[in-house]
């Protein structure tokens, strides 16, 4: 197996050449095999196991059923396709856990561990050789390093990394190139990303998630005090660590807007970036885009972490894209009643449809958040009904958001834990402004007035009509007596 191995690393650096063609396509965003289905199928053909056309048509197989939401590894494929046994595939995958065991280094970086693996490349887990610090390395494959737009985003990516210095985001230290391979090394942050905690332990507290917030609007403020846009806020590109530092990674989107032709990375008409969290703007393929954008974005992502769920699902991506466009969802409070309406209201206006009704910077928008953590409404402005993604909270006035508006959601969130149950609608109603109550009181005296009144005319005519009967009654009986 020594020399098997041998051959196979030859091989195991060159995945390109499967991979080519392979692309699915779900609602127009490309769906490529993974990296370990690509080389799985390599080790197989060098095996003799079987033919390069089995391998395509199964990669071919693959790609249409993820298309309808069924993604099935490649081994499984093949083994229901009657191309190898399973034992025989049992025995590929240990092959190909002991040649992935021989690629360790790359330049001066020996590889630890694969964090994980994207579009833009593999991430790995790195010590430096020179300095024994621990790095990340995102390392671009050989075949995306032919693709000259392709490298300029990675490119890009490494100049954006370097141009940003804040605790926030995470650091670009270096980029190289080794053994034909392209690679970023960043600081390594010692932490979960967003969405796989979401996986693990289900939704965020509204408390979780304003201390995320806090800390991706001062690093998006940073990002736009550099002229850049991120373009794909998303959970994934969050990390947080056990101290509740949160890292926003992943700058291979991001555009300076001052240099914007010189750098721009898609093509006008083409959106860029994740659907479940892209902003309208993006999905309409908006050449001019600004930080506004990543604050869509962000505001999605925080919808997910508080619901645990992407505001917008749908079979395809277009799907969800058409309907960041034109559709609504219901408000967090409406799903969890113990987020406040202050909370909501920032998720609504960071995800209003039209830019203009966002905050205009990262910098207003902690305000916000500053105040809601303090107890306090929101300083912002509410957007307008109806022109946000998320709907308001049931039953909610229209108009501005203000103190008592503020005070209702806290006595609404302070019942429905007492009650362990959404708060009835006259239970609000015990929270309203002292002005809003004295009306209240006021209207009650009056309709009792009107009621008492009601009931003493009711009694005086009634005692008229007996007093006339009886004394009806009388002259009859008196008039029998007399004749």
């Amino acid at each position: 197996m020594g020399d098997c191995i041998a051959t196979l690393l030859k091989r195991w650096r060159e995945p390109e050449h499967l991979a080519a063609g392979y692309a699915g396509n779900r609602g127009g965003v490309e769906a490529m095999p993974t990296i370990e289905d690509i080389r799985l199928g390599q080790i197989a053909v060098a095996q003799g196991l079987c033919m390069q056309i089995e391998i395509e048509e199964a990669l071919r197989e693959q790609a249409e059923e993820e298309e309808k939401g069924n993604y099935e590894k490649l081994g499984e494929i093949l083994v229901l396709r009657g191309c190898i046994t399973r034992r025989q595939l049992e025995r590929l995958l240990a092959l190909q856990r002991e040649v992935a065991a021989k690629v360790t280094k790359l330049g001066s970086y020996e590889l630890i561990q694969k964090l994980g693996e994207g579009g833009m490349g593999a991430v790995y887990k790195a010590k430096d050789i020179r300095t024994g610090e621990m790095v990340a390395l995102k390392v671009l494959p050989r075949s995306k390093a032919k693709d000259k737009a392709f490298l300029k985003r990675f490119e890009q990516e490494a100049r954006a990394a370097f141009e940003l210095d804040h605790p926030n985001i995470v650091r670009g230290l270096d980029i190289g190139e080794a053994d034909g391979y392209h690679f970023l090394v960043m600081e390594y942050v010692d932490g979960k990303d967003v969405y796989s905690m979401l996986q693990e332990k289900g939704r965020f507290s509204e408390s979780e998630a304003l201390n995320v917030l806090r800390q991706m609007g001062d690093a998006l403020e940073h990002i736009h005090g550099e002229h850049l846009v991120h373009r794909d806020i998303k959970p994934e590109n969050i990390i947080l660590k056990a101290d509740g530092t949160a890292k926003l990674a992943d700058m291979g989107l991001a555009v300076d807007k001052e240099i914007h032709a010189k750098r721009r990375i898609t093509k006008a008409g083409v959106a860029m970036g994740t659907p479940f969290y892209l902003s309208p703007e993006q999905v309409q393929g908006e050449e001019e885009i600004d930080i506004r954008s990543d604050l869509y974005s962000l505001g999605a992502t925080i919808y997910e972490m508080v619901t645990g769920k992407p505001p917008f699902e749908g079979e395809t991506a277009a799907v969800v894209m058409l309907k960041h466009l034109h559709e609504q969802v219901p408000s967090p409070h409406d799903i969890d009643r113990q987020i406040s309406i202050g909370f909501c209201h920032i998720i609504e206006k960071l995800m209003a449809k039209n830019p203009d009704d966002r905050y205009r910077t990262p910098a207003e928008l902690v305000e916000d958040v500053k105040a809601v953590q303090a107890g306090n409404p929101p300083l912002s402005e509410r957007v307008p009904e109806g022109r946000s993604s998320v709907r308001r909270p049931a039953g909610m006035a229209s108009g501005r958001s203000g103190q008592s508006g503020f005070n209702r959601s806290v006595e609404s969130h302070a019942q429905g834990n007492v009650q362990g149950s959404a708060t009835p609608p006259f239970a609000m109603r015990a929270a309203e402004s002292p002005k809003r109550q004295s009306s209240y009181i006021s209207s009650g005296r009056q309709i009792g007035s009107r009621i008492s009144l009601s009931l003493l005319i009711l009694l005086i005519v009634l005692g008229a009509t007996a007093a006339i009967s009886i004394a009806a009654l009388i002259i009859v009986i008196f008039a029998k007596t007399t004749f």
